[in-house]
């Protein structure tokens, strides 16, 4: 991933105060001559020019100027700001993830800044006192997590685990709650339940964790499990159609689905409604998420609701204990998940 623009100009600053080009007192170059030096609108200079300030390098004089402060140059943990990248835009979650960790955050002298990356190399975070990664793709995090282990920089996940490395994490009990909805389903009177999924279950550890929870509930009432997968190669509609004719040619008066998530658990039921299926009772399902399209469907979809803002509080609250107290070993932390029981699987 390219440099940010903004940062171009945040370490340009930065390295002459650092080598004594730019003198405590010395005025900075304007907002506008940077953005023409580095072919950027002014907005994306005076973004520097807010994080130089914020962490206390300059002050602004309005109607003067930007002047070089009477300190040093600090390192990243003095600076304490603090780094969360996520792979993706805006969403309910990103936007309560955000929240939970800035209201931690404030109850010290620490501030976070919002990267949305895909890739980042360790050199691009190496002025941040943490770490706070969401990370989507395991294949894209490896370098980056072996990179801050090796450099000792103080780094939590969140929602996944990523094998091989003892990083904490933080995370929904998604073993827990897809054990209770499975149960529930037992419980309606269920002959057969599958697990429905697209997710590789060796990859993502929130997903695997919901496929043992669905294993564990299955062997405590000795019913025999099955594993449906999506194939994400495949057209969806293609791979519904397929598990429709399961269902029809299936002996089982009911049939539960575990879905792995809201959105495919909500493709599934229109479509088997389409094709003629009663849902709760020819089909039950239950999803996991508690997006707000799960209440709104006609059923309404039974899920589990993941807290997005205490899985931020608490991951903010640990990289704090670790940078505070130089701890590089912090226990991995399970937040509660909440049933929401609607239509989709009982009346």
């Amino acid at each position: 991933m390219a440099e940010l623009l903004y940062k171009k100009i945040y370490h340009y600053l930065k390295d002459k105060m650092s080598d004594g080009s730019l003198q405590a007192g010395d005025q900075l170059p304007t907002e506008k001559e940077l953005s023409e030096l580095f072919s950027v609108s002014r907005i994306t200079s005076k973004r520097a020019f807010v994080e130089l300030e914020n962490e206390g390098l300059i002050s602004r004089q309005r109607g003067k100027g930007s002047f070089v402060k009477e300190i040093k140059v600090t390192n990243g943990s003095e600076k304490k700001l603090i780094a969360f990248l996520l792979p993706f835009e805006a969403s309910n979650e990103l936007t309560d993830y955000a929240k939970g960790i800035v209201q931690e955050l404030s109850k010290g002298d620490f501030q976070l800044t919002i990267n949305l990356v895909k890739n980042v190399s360790v050199n691009q975070v190496s002025d941040y006192a943490g770490i706070i990664l969401y990370p989507e793709n395991t294949n894209q995090s490896i370098d980056l997590l072996f990179q801050c282990q090796l450099k000792e920089m103080p780094l939590v996940l969140l929602d996944k685990h990523v094998e091989g490395f003892e990083v904490p994490t933080v995370a929904s009990e998604n073993h827990i709650g897809s054990y209770n909805l499975t149960k529930h389903l037992f419980e309606t009177g269920c002959q057969e339940i599958l697990y429905v999924g697209q997710e590789s279950l060796g990859e993502v550890s929130s997903v695997r964790d919901r496929y043992l929870g669905y294993l564990q509930a299955l062997t405590e009432e000795k019913m025999a499990s099955h594993h449906w997968i999506i194939d994400k190669n495949h057209s969806l509609i293609d791979e519904l159609v397929s598990l429709a004719s399961y269902l029809k040619a299936s002996k089982c008066r009911k049939t539960g689905l575990v879905v792995e998530n809201d959105w495919l658990a909500i493709q599934i039921l229109q479509y088997l409604q389409q094709d003629n299926f009663c849902i709760p009772d020819d089909v039950a399902i239950v999803g996991f998420d508690n997006i707000q399209a799960a209440s709104l469907l006609t059923p309404g979809l039974t899920t589990a609701r993941q807290d997005f803002l205490q899985i931020g509080q608490e991951a903010a609250r640990m990289l704090v204990k670790m940078i505070t107290t130089g701890q590089d070993q912090v226990a991995n932390k399970k937040v509660p998940v909440q049933i929401y029981y609607r239509n989709s699987s009982q009346k």
